[in-house]
């Protein structure tokens, strides 16, 4: 039972266990977390009340606010006294519609020659039985469809003259001048309707639709008689008098209206246009005031509240806080995965992930605050009347590009850059979606992270602000350019808003940024400029413990800093690496041969086998990485002293080996044995690093250090690390490499130059002196006695052995 228990608690983890197990588990809660934490700051105000309360009782008209009432989010409301106003005003333009009908001139002159056929037909035709004779009076009157219009005198002067073609043709001609004419039976109401709105009339016969020009030649009945009377001298010439008055009548008689008002077709009009006038609408911003305190609230105050209202019932809070936490996660999870996939030095460990997105939580909750401030300053009524009734022009001060400049100072440019979109996209969601104000937010943060890459002093944080409110200006004139509104005082406003957000940005980052590196264990410039003081624990104790090693250490440093510089990679991190690369010496310094004449000049590796040596030298490494972790080193120079052999040979003692092999045992050398464990140098740094490590080492070799044998001892170990592999995963180009090595020949040509070969010190006559006599620039003491007694002489050698010289 016992066994069980022990078994099953064996298999037992916990949930810290298992997440350092899976840290990329842990990464994804803790995005998770982040994102639910942000999305709460960004949707807070969902959940909040507001102004008016959900349900609570609106202010009358003529109230006097007690406060500010502002929307709570970006808001469209329903304008209903301006949509109403624009229905009447559609009413009244809608067209009216008139009835033509196209063919009643010619449906008169049809019924004209009809009339006048049938009449003479009747007096022809005999009559029938029991019937009287025929009437042609009546049937013209039939055929015409006119009979109760028609002037009877006029009629029985035609019948008299027996319905003639004469009589029919003048009459047809008369009314040939209102055939193609518009006539109406009221001028007047006509001229109402197309006073102030458009006429549409309506062929009746083709059914299409066609609008009269703006003063239309329509006549009523009146005006078409008075046409008819003015042609009848011309037409009627030849006829007696009694004729012309009897056809004239009967012409006027035939005159009528061809245009009708279509009533049913105008109201269908007017219901039309009042159902296609769109709701006029108001758009708010997110903290926009409605109203301001102290001031009486009116009749439209009363309906943006009530919409403002309205909407908060209406609106899912759930919904809304699931999607915005949704739509960040995604983000989150997007920027992740471009980042480790396609950024060289991007941040995949719990750690960096945890300081990221801290970061942004950060970020989040510090904009809420800023802009909740910034809401209040609006609000006071002395400051009302200069950011143009609106909050929104303060904005421009909150700080947004301090969290990219903290996250350069620790990070690479690459991860700088992910980090100002993603935060810049954010600050656009905070405000309501605002794409202007994630862009003023990315411009800041780009430059800013371009402005904290290399920070030595408080003052290049400073200067860096500096530079962000200049961009900031430029990006709020450019922005107001493209609105089309600029006015001098409220853009004044917001150019000095700019400027002081990145003033405020670089001071905000001085204080933070000791902060950041107590609580992560970052390495700023700041924090390397600390650990490149000599009078660190860890290089003094090297220095007494391993001379050899460390003043090797320092001419590294001086080489990989130099060659940092020429290619552009962090110059700063590359010589402090290379101060401490070799710490791990410290335990067993007799073993390295920079030490071995502070040790008596004893090779203690003739004593040993290669591969008992080749395991010494090997754990140097292990060594170096146990002291930095005592000493909390940080984290740059850890992988500087872990990296920068690679998985290199140790090629003298592999050599060594294969040397002393027996091949008639059959046996053989490991190469594996003889390789460092590595990891190879992942940054340009570390890449330096293990160059000038082997440059400066191998350069105490040569007898005479020429410039042309630096320069092929240079290539000849750049090349062989580049053949081995050990820069494959580094970021170091072949033009980089070439510049290295430029690098390393000038510096070493500079330190190991042939040197003058200074003459033997000689007396007045020429005669060479003691070789005890002090030469060069070091001062005699005492004068030289001009005998010295030979236990004199042997005093002095005495103090010289004493001293420890030979």
């Amino acid at each position: 039972m016992a066994r069980g228990e022990g078994r099953v608690g064996s298999g037992f983890k916990s949930p810290t266990a298992a997440l350092a197990a899976h840290p990329g588990r842990a990464i994804l809660l803790l995005a998770v977390f982040a994102s639910f934490l942000i999305s709460a700051l960004f949707t807070v105000d969902l959940f909040t009340a507001g102004p008016i309360g959900i349900g609570g009782r609106l202010p009358s008209a003529g109230d006097i606010a007690d406060r500010s009432y502002k929307a709570l989010f970006d808001i469209t409301l329903v304008d209903e006294q301006v949509t109403e106003e624009h229905r009447r005003l559609a009413i009244e333009q809608a067209p009216v519609v008139y009835d033509h009908d196209e063919r009643a001139g010619g449906d008169l002159r049809e019924r004209v020659r009809a009339g006048f056929a049938a009449a003479r037909a009747a007096a022809a035709a005999e009559p029938a039985d029991g019937d009287g004779p025929a009437d042609p009076p009546v049937a013209f009157r039939e055929a015409l469809g006119a009979s109760d219009e028609l002037p009877s005198e006029a009629v029985e002067r035609l019948a008299k003259a027996d319905f003639d073609l004469r009589h029919q043709s003048a009459l047809i001609r008369l009314l040939e001048p209102l055939v193609s004419r518009l006539v109406v039976a009221d001028l007047e109401e006509f001229g109402k309707h197309g006073d102030k709105r458009i006429v549409v009339v309506r062929e009746l016969g083709s059914g299409e639709d066609r609008v009269l020009p703006a003063e239309p030649a329509v006549l009523d009945v009146a005006a078409g008689r008075k046409i008819v009377t003015g042609g009848a001298g011309r037409v009627l010439e030849g006829f007696g008098r009694s004729d012309r008055s009897s056809l004239l009548g009967l012409a006027n008689a035939l005159v009528r209206p061809n245009l009708s008002f279509n009533l049913r077709a105008t109201d269908e009009r007017k219901q039309a246009a009042e159902e296609g006038v769109q709701q006029a609408t108001v758009s708010l911003k997110k903290g926009e005031i409605i109203v301001r305190d102290g001031e009486p609230f009116t009749a439209r105050h009363i309906d943006l509240l009530r919409g403002v209202q309205e909407q908060v019932k209406t609106r899912n809070q759930a919904q809304a806080f699931i999607s915005v936490w949704a739509l960040v996660l995604i983000l989150f999870s997007a920027t992740w995965y471009f980042g480790s996939r396609s950024t060289k030095g991007f941040p995949t460990d719990f750690k960096d992930a945890n300081f990221l997105l801290l970061t942004l939580v950060l970020m989040a909750l510090g904009t809420r605050l800023a802009l909740f401030i910034c809401d209040a300053v609006a609000g006071y009524p002395d400051f009302a009347s200069l950011v143009d009734q609106t909050p929104v022009q303060l904005y421009y001060v909150v700080p947004f590009a301090a969290a990219t400049m903290i996250v350069r100072m620790v990070h690479n440019a690459e991860t700088a850059a992910l980090f100002a979109v993603l935060s810049s996209m954010l600050v656009g969601m905070q405000l309501g979606g605002d794409v202007s104000f994630a862009l003023y937010a990315l411009v800041g943060a780009l430059v800013a992270a371009v402005g904290s890459a290399r920070v030595t002093q408080r003052g290049t944080l400073l200067r860096a602000g500096a530079r962000v409110g200049v961009a900031n200006m430029a990006m709020i004139f450019a922005l107001e350019l493209l609105a089309g509104d600029v006015v001098f005082a409220p853009l004044a406003i917001e150019l000095a808003a700019g400027f002081v957000s990145g003033c405020l940005a670089g001071g905000l980052v001085i204080a933070l940024a000791p902060v950041v590196e107590s609580v992560f264990q970052y390495t700023t410039d700041v924090r390397l400029l600390e650990l490149a003081n000599r009078e660190q624990e860890l290089l003094r104790d090297l220095e007494l413990r391993a001379p050899g090693t460390y003043h090797h250490s320092m001419m590294v440093g001086h080489l990989a800093e130099k060659a940092a510089e020429a290619i552009g990679a962090n110059a700063l991190l590359a010589k402090v690496a290379g101060y401490y690369h070799d710490i791990g010496k410290m335990r067993r310094p007799h073993f390295f041969v920079e030490n071995v004449t502070i040790h008596r000049g004893e090779n203690r590796h003739e004593k040993i086998s290669p591969s008992m040596s080749a395991r010494i030298i090997q754990a140097h490494v292990r060594d170096g990485l146990e002291l930095g972790r005592e000493h909390k080193l940080a984290s740059p120079i850890m992988r500087g002293i872990g990296e920068h052999h690679g998985t290199s040979i140790i090629r003298f003692f592999y050599e060594k080996a294969k040397e002393q092999l027996d091949p008639e045992k059959g046996e053989q050398v490991q190469e594996h044995e003889y390789r460092y464990s590595g990891p190879k140098p992942q940054t340009r740094e570390a890449g330096i690093l293990m160059l000038a490590d082997s440059v400066e080492a191998a350069s105490r070799t040569l007898a005479e250090p020429s410039p042309a044998r630096v320069q092929q001892l240079v290539q000849r170990i750049t090349n062989n690390y580049f053949r081995d592999g050990q820069l494959d995963e580094c970021s170091l180009t072949l033009r980089d490499l070439h510049v290295i090595a430029r690098s390393f020949i000038d510096t070493l040509t500079a330190i190991r130059h042939e040197r003058i070969d200074y003459p033997e010190a000689t007396d007045a006559e020429g005669r060479p002196l003691d070789e005890g006599a002090d030469e060069g620039v070091v001062e005699r003491l005492e004068p030289r006695a001009k005998d010295r007694s030979e236990g004199a002489s042997s005093g002095r050698d005495d103090d010289i052995r004493r001293l420890g010289l030979p």
